[in-house]
């Protein structure tokens, strides 16, 4: 348990998650490490993290997809038993919070109960009650947990716990929930006839008694789902005579102990590298087990009938005991870790019946064909019915929302509903994989809304969306309950497509924003506006071409007050000055700085030096071409730029080559620079700082000779260096790589202009004693997923400069995106202080 169990809530909190099992603890962790500047709260009404695998403890738990799918994709699963048991997986789940200090934040025992949203505010006003542990008792009336037959207790401990009436206040910005569809309180028990007169106990899996012992006992298991596939070969261990009585058949799958190939990789590259691997190899045979069996179900069903039939002993039917009325993924496929369960049908104490109860006797259940199965104990693994949001009741602005009327959106958010996001997985593989999904383009949605300006967001259905149930599946549970969830559409973003290859297209890599959305409270821009905002260089500031001398021009775009303090943005290689993201000009204009954004030599509407580029072998050894400039004669360029535009003194901030150009500014011309931030730059010391091999790979490519083929090389590039807490928003990318191309003096030319830069940091090599002489206060900013300035490339600049202050922006790789605009605004104010200020 937390130190958070009796901990005071916060008055307020940036996001707010409500379940502290696998989707809420992943959820905190990612949230928490691509947003350090935001507070975190989460909730949970038990006294224990782990949600699912906390609360289930019937023998044998497991899961029921292999943990490759299942684990967190920041956090591989290592072992190599894929199907683990419960135990290993709350172990897991509780050792990842730990790794990421999300334990600190979970508050125990507070039960959210309603939650409404003002429009006035833009907050959540969030009712959290006070929970107490349950008495553990056994024998609970059915009323006491949700359900039951009527006349008979269930026996085993109540696991939810009870609430106090104690209640609490706690606004947030952001709520995201994560306490999965199932009521855990409720579990489905069928009214069976006859029950009151059972001598013996009624167990229901989640409520299983810790002292109950099966060994010399007649146990009856009423189920054919995950639950009942996983008991019988545990009790039949365990020494229970059992029987596993059902209804309708499942179709059950025998998985296969890791092979040769899987154990040879993880030898190869090591458990996480491999693990890696795996997600996207195990998620691909889960799609194509599914397409399989809607293409050609009677195939798929003929041939886990042959797999079952090879598995199990002679006298049992597979017909009768294994051939389900539904083609296979109607509902969801069981599986049977090595067979498990086959096996266990070859012991003389397991049994397997085909039919309806009839009802309960005084000694076990009699079935609708007249048959009778003795039982000392009744196991009813008869699934759970369905709940939203934990039973909370959401409101907007005092008007209650009632679910069946709302349409999901993207399946993580509700028609009309402000900054709520929630977590339902697929139904036809690993529930996490969709979860880690929503909650990565969650962490985009939040971002783009800081750096937009905007309270809020809500997504808004067009007229006339023809609409199906959300759940798209036969189960029992599901229908069930089918009346009391939210709707989804007919086509995308509001269709559920239960497809994970398809939602990392639509989740990772298309733009975040689309025009169903709608920011509220800012002048957010309409969706077809964006890209051109974001990338500009729009219809704000002023463009100007500074005359150096004879051979030298350089391109400059002005923005903010005339008078107001200036402040220098020098990009990297082969960047032109469209790349600072405007949402990051507007807000240091709007603070009052005169904004001057440039583009280098032999980039943009800049000169071009007709030196000869070096080829790539120059580049990694051997003379440079006569002529190659360096990256002192570009901060030349810089400084001989301020001079003309009347700049005496001017912050300079600089990213990758920008920085360099920066940190030589500063070095030879103190005069020049106030204070200075290197932004993803080095010190040129050839231990720190270095490219990856694969990056440098992709620098050497051939120039595009087209528009379309330069915008695809450049995706390529964007995809490769952006970081995993900044992913690319593929729309924006384009847009910027159009500008680029558009705004080229040479177009056709840029890969020489590029070796040429690169030229100029080889040939100025390292510069550690220049920088060893800047005397501007300086701040220096590196991402530790950095693919071109390695990440110690960072620390290495901030210990040579006097008295510089290092920042590390975990998941920023290297790129100035959209999405880090708030981070580094707040950095760069912090740092430069606001001129309006004085």
């Amino acid at each position: 348990m937390s130190e958070h169990a009796g901990a005071a809530l916060p008055e307020h909190t940036d996001i707010l998650i409500i379940g502290a099992g696998l989707s809420g603890i992943g959820a905190a962790c990612k949230l928490r490490h691509e947003h350090p500047g935001k507070s975190i709260t989460v909730l949970e009404s038990r006294g224990n993290s782990g949600g699912t695998w906390d609360l289930f403890r019937y023998p044998g738990v497991r899961s029921d997809s292999d943990l490759y799918t299942y684990g967190y994709d920041f956090r591989p699963w290592t072992r190599q038993n894929p199907i683990a048991e419960g135990s290993a997986i709350l172990d897991y789940i509780r050792d990842t919070a730990r790794a990421s200090g999300v334990d600190k934040l979970i508050h125990y025992h507070r039960r959210v109960t309603a939650a409404d949203w003002s429009s006035g505010t833009s907050h959540w006003t969030v009712t959290v009650e006070r929970t107490a542990p349950p008495e553990p008792r056994a024998g609970a009336a059915p009323s006491d947990v949700g359900g039951g037959a009527p006349g008979h207790s269930i026996d085993g401990p109540r696991p939810e716990p009870i609430g106090t009436g104690e209640t609490q206040p706690i606004t947030a910005t952001w709520v995201f929930v994560a306490t999965g569809y199932y009521g855990y309180d409720r579990p489905h028990i069928p009214d069976f006839a006859g029950v009151g007169g059972f001598r013996g106990q009624l167990v229901h899996p989640q409520f299983w008694p810790e002292d109950l012992d099966v060994r010399g006992k007649k146990v009856a298991v009423i189920g054919s789902g995950a639950t009942a596939v996983t008991l019988l070969p545990e009790l039949v261990t365990r020494g229970a005579e059992t029987t596993m009585v059902q209804r309708t058949p499942s179709y059950i799958l025998p998985l296969p102990s890791p092979g040769v190939a899987e154990k040879v990789l993880f030898m190869a590259l090591g458990r996480a590298r491999a693990a890696r691997v795996m997600r996207p190899l195990m998620a691909a045979g889960q799609r194509a087990l599914w397409v399989a069996s809607k293409a050609a179900p009677r195939v798929v069903r003929a041939g886990i009938a042959a797999v079952n039939r090879r598995r199990l002993p002679a006298d049992v039917s597979v017909r009768e005991h294994f051939t389900p009325p539904y083609d296979p993924w109607d509902q969801r496929l069981c599986v049977a870790p090595n067979g498990d369960f086959f096996a266990a049908l070859h012991e003389p104490n397991a049994h397997i019946v085909t039919a309806g109860i009839d009802r309960f006797d005084a000694d076990g259940l009699v079935l609708t064909d007249g048959r009778r199965v003795a039982a000392d104990v009744v196991v009813s693994a008869t699934g759970f019915d369905l709940l939203m949001f934990g039973g909370a009741r959401l409101s907007v602005d005092g008007r209650p929302v009632n679910l069946p009327e709302r349409i999901a959106y993207r399946g993580a958010m509700l028609s009309d509903v402000p900054n709520l996001a929630f977590a339902i997985g697929y139904t036809n593989g690993s529930w996490t994989l969709k979860i880690g999904l929503v909650v990565d383009w969650l962490s985009r949605l939040i971002a783009h809304t800081d750096s937009v300006g905007a309270a809020s967001v809500r997504p808004v259905a067009p007229e006339g969306l023809r609409t199906r149930p959300l759940l798209d599946f036969d189960a029992g549970y599901v229908q069930r309950s089918l009346d009391q969830l939210p709707r989804q559409g007919d086509t995308a973003p509001w269709r559920m497509a239960m497809n994970y290859f398809d939602d990392r297209r639509q989740l990772l890599r298309k733009p975040v924003v689309d025009r169903f959305l709608r920011f509220d409270d800012a002048a957010a821009p309409v969706p077809e506006q964006l890209p051109a905002l974001l990338t500009g260089p729009g219809e704000s500031g002023e463009e100007r071409t500074v005359q150096l001398d004879d051979d030298r021009f350089i391109c400059v775009r002005l923005d903010g007050p005339s008078d107001g303090a200036p402040l220098v943005l020098i990009t990297g290689l082969a960047f032109d000055l469209a790349t600072w993201p405007m949402s990051f000009v507007h807000a240091l204009a709007d603070r009052g700085y005169r904004v001057i954004r440039l583009d280098n030599r032999d980039v943009g509407r800049s000169f071009r030096v007709t030196s000869t580029s070096p080829s790539a072998r120059r580049l990694l050894r051997g003379p440079l071409p006569e002529g190659q400039y360096s990256v002192e004669d570009m901060s030349e360029d810089v400084a001989d730029t301020l001079r003309a535009l009347g700049v005496e003194r001017a912050d300079v901030m600089g990213f990758s080559l920008g920085g360099m150009i920066a940190q030589s500014l500063a070095g030879h011309h103190p005069e020049l620079v106030r204070r200075l931030i290197s932004l993803c730059s080095t010190t040129g010391d050839p231990s720190v700082g270095t490219a990856a091999t694969s990056t440098a790979a992709l620098l050497m490519f051939p120039g595009a000779k087209t528009r379309d083929m330069y915008i695809r090389g450049r995706l390529v590039m964007s995809h490769h260096l952006a970081g995993p807490g900044f992913p690319v928003d593929v729309a924006y990318e384009r847009q910027l790589a159009a500008t680029h191309w558009d705004r080229s003096l040479d177009p056709r030319g840029e890969a020489e202009a590029m070796r040429r830069q690169i030229g100029a940091i080889r040939s100025s090599g390292d510069r550690t004693e220049v920088l060893s002489r800047i005397t501007a206060p300086t701040l220096v900013i590196h991402g530790d997923k950095d693919k071109i300035v390695r990440p110690d490339g960072g620390p290495a600049t901030a210990e040579v400069i006097p008295h510089a202050r290092f920042v590390r922006i975990p998941g920023m790789g290297h790129q100035v995106h959209p999405m880090v605009v708030p981070r580094l605004f707040e950095l760069v104010i912090d740092h430069l202080g606001d001129p309006r200020e004085g």
